[in-house]
């Protein structure tokens, strides 16, 4: 349970820095700095694992490591809730959506890449990330008040 819990805390951080920086490469302006083409620039950078020394390609490919993480974190996190069957249900069930979600978001972060940063799937998929997290938060909710 205690390890449970702390993936769950985890995750969230987790999610909160990846909206944080993926807003500030939208409002910076960074969000082509890695390339728009896939798969070559996507989830490369430039077609190389590590991005170029700017600062912009630095502030992207940290959004792609935190989305990394954070999706590393709930499948983890929703693994856990899952096989502990005293884990409150409607926790395990928003983890689930939030998985769901999460895969959702992966592929429309592609599709971003590949439209050259069209304003409505940029929106779509910030709107997306706001709905992952708050399953996430939910999550974390139901599962405190729980115990």
């Amino acid at each position: 349970m205690r390890a449970r819990n702390f993936l769950l805390g985890l995750t969230v951080v987790t999610l909160f820095s990846l909206l944080v920086v993926g807003a500030y490469v939208t409002v910076a302006g960074y969000g082509g700095a890695c390339g728009v083409n896939t798969p070559e620039d996507w989830p490369l950078c430039n077609g190389q694992l590590i991005p170029p020394p700017d600062i912009g390609s630095i502030v992207e490919y940290t959004h792609r490591i935190f989305a990394s993480l954070s999706g590393l974190f709930l499948i983890l996190t929703t693994v856990a809730f899952w096989r502990d069957k005293a884990s409150p249900s409607t926790a395990r069930k928003l983890l689930y959506l939030a998985l769901g979600s999460i895969i959702a978001e992966i592929v429309l972060g592609g599709i971003v890449v590949n439209t050259d940063l069209s304003a409505p799937v940029v929106t779509l998929h910030q709107a997306l990330a706001l709905l992952v997290f708050g399953f996430v938060v939910g999550a974390a909710s139901f599962n405190h008040a729980s115990r």
